[in-house]
């Protein structure tokens, strides 16, 4: 049986010890522990005070286009790898292998006039937290780092991750048979895609301080590798989304 279960955590503000704040709750040997992206950002300091950022003559010309604040845009330029297309609103950008409105910054959950970023190093942060649970506790536990994420063609978020620790995130079906016996060519699962939106639905997205959710019983396969944004995601070249709908011109 899988069991999804809730961290509640007090508000916080400026940096903090990312471990010692998920400390009240009984954790348990191959538990996966799902942190919100920005609880792991918050934690890190990665928040920024919009009236501190300079828009430069690129982020000025594609806020006008896109009908967005030039200092969020500033902010985009600098986070993305590179940029896909923009809407009114926002920019589609990719970061660290992943497609992200805006490259993932909000401004949600943090104080007035300020946003938040992606981590700096969001794998790094996630094996640290794993080593933590070893030393500390002697347990053995995976982490994902999650944020919420909209999928094309469906009204509302669910969730994805971001970066992951202490388990293999992504499973190659490829070779097996399926109910019918056919054999799989092409099918993938995103192990640590389906944890973090198992935990993202427990954590919402308003004001429950539930940054961090426990998913107990998921059958994985661990691994004590460190894994980079390369194990979980394909090139745009061959996103099947982005092949089908988005040319060669980008912002």
């Amino acid at each position: 049986m899988v069991e999804v279960l809730s961290v509640r955590v007090r508000l916080k503000s400026g940096r903090f010890d990312l471990f010692k704040s998920l400390q009240d709750f009984e954790y348990r040997d191959n538990d996966i522990v799902v942190v919100s992206s920005k609880f792991v950002s918050m934690s890190e300091g990665s928040v920024v005070s919009l009236r501190k950022v300079k828009p430069s003559k690129k982020a000025r010309a594609l806020a006008a286009k896109c009908h967005m604040d030039a200092k969020m845009a500033e902010l985009v330029l600098r986070e993305s790898d590179y940029i896909i297309k923009g809407v009114p609103g926002f920019l589609l950008a990719i970061r660290d292998g992943m497609i992200a409105p805006n490259a993932g910054i909000d401004k949600s959950n943090v104080p007035k006039g300020y946003a938040i970023l992606y981590p700096r190093d969001s794998f790094g942060s996630a094996e640290k937290l794993r080593q933590k649970f070893l030393v500390e506790h002697g347990i053995r536990v995976g982490i994902v780092i999650a944020d919420s994420r909209l999928m094309p063609t469906r009204i509302g978020t669910t969730g994805v991750a971001i970066a992951c620790a202490g388990f293999q995130p992504v499973e190659d079906l490829r070779g097996r048979r399926d109910l019918f016996g056919n054999i799989l060519k092409v099918t993938f699962r995103a192990v640590a895609d389906g944890l973090a939106t198992m935990g993202v639905a427990v954590m919402g997205e308003s004001d429950e301080s539930t940054p961090a959710a426990v998913v107990r019983g998921a059958k994985v396969e661990w691994s004590d590798r460190r894994f980079s944004w390369r194990d979980m995601a394909v090139e745009p070249g061959q996103d099947i989304y982005l092949r089908s709908l988005v040319d060669d011109t980008e912002v």
